[in-house]
């Protein structure tokens, strides 16, 4: 009986510190790689001078920081409709619609922000340009899904 408890209890403190090392606040290696690569395709893609760039991608990078940010808000919603519904509570249905106009908001000014990005590129890059950038973030993201699903489907089959 007593092996037990120290199993547990050794168990229990190292998942504890594994935990713990682990850090919740930055994103996934494999993403920071895919954005490093996005960068240098977008720089490759649009030929701009260095002062266009650090212009151009400043102004990315805060586009990007409030659309993770708002990313996040959703994912919290959506993470507590879920426990809402799961539990079967129906005495929550006005909490549930107020979290659906939340992400509503939510997707509305991710939206803005991406329209308001590609207006605010005026005066950084030509037309030409920014209908390169509009072209190439569709393309990219197209590309990369289809990557993922290719390599999920893979995995499926040879397991």
């Amino acid at each position: 009986m007593k092996t037990i408890k120290y199993i547990t209890l050794f168990t229990t403190v190292f998942l504890v510190s594994v935990f713990g090392q682990m850090r919740h606040d930055e994103p996934p290696p494999g993403r920071e790689k895919i954005e490093q690569l996005e960068k240098i395709k977008l720089i490759e893609v649009l030929r701009m001078d260095e002062e266009t760039t650090l212009r151009f991608f400043a102004r990315r990078s805060e586009m990007k920081t409030k659309l993770d940010s708002l990313h996040e808000k959703a994912v919290e919603i959506i993470a507590d409709m879920e426990k809402i519904v799961k539990d079967g509570n129906s005495t929550q249905k006005d909490k549930l619609k107020k979290m659906i106009e939340d992400l509503d908001k939510i997707q509305f000014e991710s939206q803005k922000l991406k329209s308001d990005f590609i207006k605010s590129l005026d005066d950084i890059l030509t037309t030409e340009q920014i209908a390169k950038v509009i072209i190439f973030e569709k393309n990219f993201k197209d590309e990369l899904r289809r990557i993922l699903m290719y390599r999920k489907h893979s995995k499926m089959y040879q397991n």
